[in-house]
């Protein structure tokens, strides 16, 4: 069982890493074009925005609930499920189309809510109105992100799991041939605060396309996977009664998610509109650090999450309590055998990574505010990926109202700390500096919930032999600050006699980092005898020319 969870999160782990790095381009495109700083802000919360109410409406309980009522349905039901997931589809196609279309309507009062008080003097409502026509071009992309996740989940049900982490790469395309199309047909020395009809055009329409061909890639495999898709009406006699009330926890629970990255989009665009000069840590700032610290969490985390998560609700449907804590804590250590040295990799190396990924044109005067709000971001990393699969765990039980509860507790944290962060320690002069402080507060937050949630779930899923995560963590956290510990001295020494700067220079620090760092890590994960990441070395060398000889 193990190796078939590792056997599929490989797969989504290829896709994934693709289209990561695909992202990343995207990101250097737009802080070449439109900078890191308000102009950039402005258009990031507007392409944000619709990912952000579909997660607040639908996506909590598409994410969620689904897949261990679809495994129910394929294990249960006569007709392997068709019928349950052809009533699931269309049910949930025509809550997207109508919500889709409501807040198209209500885009300017949506804009509204995400922008900071420093946006609302009558004095720039230039930028308003760059904001709500973004929002307007981006909205659509609700649709589409939920018809992409519904179609995903009945794919991950029934076991295909690479389709859904593959075709984000048309997505990425297509919004990378919409910036490239713009840098050749505007210019970008200028940067103005404010952007032009056909600019936004441009950026807001090709980015939402991108995501409907996301959804269009996807749709062959769904017919590939052995299901039919017909449009059928009517929930009655389902069991969606039962997803329904599971789905309520769910949504109340993305509510308060919803309500903190509000609050959080708010405080980070206030950053970049304060009227100090200089570099600024805004929303720009924030997300993309944001965006990098989610790297091995794609790669890995939810990889072996998703892979898992069928097993587990099998397991527990079935009562089997000690073989899901076993399946939990094996998958949290093959997770933080990787996410345990990226953090280490991202505090030490931080400057470097931001400089590679949006160190070019107007952004590349703002990477070390960017690297600050990345190293506050990358502390959070290893409370974030352990709640992920706690959460998870949660679910495979079908016990959705303790996640809520958890929930609110981490936006409770993260909002508090937020708002004194930003709103009282910081004056005018440092409100520049709000997106470290809110990679912090994030940080915080996690910190607080996994300690709340792991003593919660010990109710559920008792102390079993095999089920432990602490010392090898503990293992993990030594191997990891040696390694990075001794390539941030290396690279140190370098610095110290050649003055090095630019994408080109930081990509080889980083190569340089690399090639230092993970060979201390595998050997003194060797011997402090961490089986998580010696395993993860020998799938991966079996894998080289001649690798199945030396294994």
């Amino acid at each position: 069982m193990a190796d078939r969870t590792l056997r599929s999160a490989a797969v989504m782990a290829a896709g994934t890493v693709l289209s990561r790095l695909l992202g990343f381009v995207r990101i250097a495109l737009l802080a070449a074009a439109i900078g890191t700083a308000l102009r950039g802000d402005i258009f990031t919360a507007a392409n944000t925005i619709p990912n952000s109410l579909y997660i607040l409406l639908a996506g909590g309980v598409f994410n969620t609930v689904l897949v261990p009522q679809l495994v129910r349905a394929i294990k249960n039901h006569s007709d392997g499920g068709q019928d349950f997931t052809n009533r699931l589809l269309t049910f949930g196609f025509v809550v997207l189309a109508v919500v889709t279309v409501a807040c198209v309507l209500l885009s300017p009062l949506i804009a509204e809510l995400y922008l900071p008080n420093e946006l609302k003097d009558p004095s720039r409502a230039s930028e308003r109105a760059s904001m709500i026509m973004f929002v307007r071009l981006c909205l659509p992309q609700i649709f589409f992100y939920g018809a992409f996740v519904l179609v995903g989940q009945v794919l991950n049900a029934r076991r295909r799991f690479g389709p859904m982490m593959w075709a984000p790469i048309a997505n990425n395309i297509v919004a990378c041939a919409s910036i490239i199309g713009f840098l050749l047909i505007y210019r970008v020395g200028d940067n103005p605060p404010t952007f032009s009809g056909g600019e936004e055009l441009l950026l807001g329409l090709g980015h939402t396309i991108g995501i409907a061909v996301q959804l269009l890639v996807l749709l062959p495999y769904l017919k590939a996977s052995g299901h039919t898709y017909t449009p059928k009406f009517g929930l009655r006699g389902t069991g969606l009664g039962h997803t329904a009330r599971l789905g309520w926890w769910t949504v109340l629970f993305v509510a308060v998610n919803q309500v903190t990255l509000v609050v959080v989009t708010k405080l980070a665009i206030a950053g970049s509109a304060s009227e100090t000069p200089g570099a600024k840590a805004g929303l720009v700032a924030y997300s993309t650090a944001m965006l990098i610290i989610l790297v091995p969490h794609g790669i890995v985390t939810v990889s072996l999450a998703t892979a898992a998560l069928p097993q587990m609700s099998a397991l527990a449907s079935e009562g089997d309590v000690t073989e899901v804590a076993r399946l939990s804590a094996r998958s949290i250590r093959q997770t933080l055998a990787i996410v345990v040295p990226a953090a280490a990799a991202m505090i030490a190396f931080a400057h470097p990574i931001t400089t590679v990924i949006a160190g070019y044109g107007a952004g590349k005067n703002n990477t070390q505010l960017m690297a600050y709000t990345l190293m506050a971001l990358a502390l959070g990393v290893v409370p974030f990926t352990v709640q992920y699969f706690q959460l998870r765990t949660f679910y495979a039980f079908e016990d959705t109202r303790t996640p809520f509860f958890l929930q609110c507790v981490i936006a409770a944290t993260n909002i508090a700390a937020a708002l004194i962060g930003v709103r009282v320690l910081l004056d005018e002069d440092h409100l520049r500096f709000s997106g470290v402080v809110l990679g912090g507060a994030y940080s915080l937050a996690y910190l607080v919930a996994v300690l709340m949630s792991r003593s919660v779930l010990r109710r559920r899923v008792p102390r079993v032999p095999g089920a432990g995560i602490g010392l090898p963590l503990l293992a993990m956290v030594i191997a990891s600050v040696a390694g990075a510990g001794l390539a941030r001295a290396v690279l140190t020494a370098i610095d110290s006699v050649t003055d090095w700067s630019g994408p080109l220079t930081s990509a080889l620090e980083l190569a340089i980092a690399a090639a230092v760092m993970l060979p201390v890590y595998v050997a003194v994960a060797r011997v402090l005898r961490i089986h998580e990441v010696t395993g993860v070395v020998s799938m991966v060398t079996s894998k080289l020319p001649g690798g199945s000889r030396r294994s």
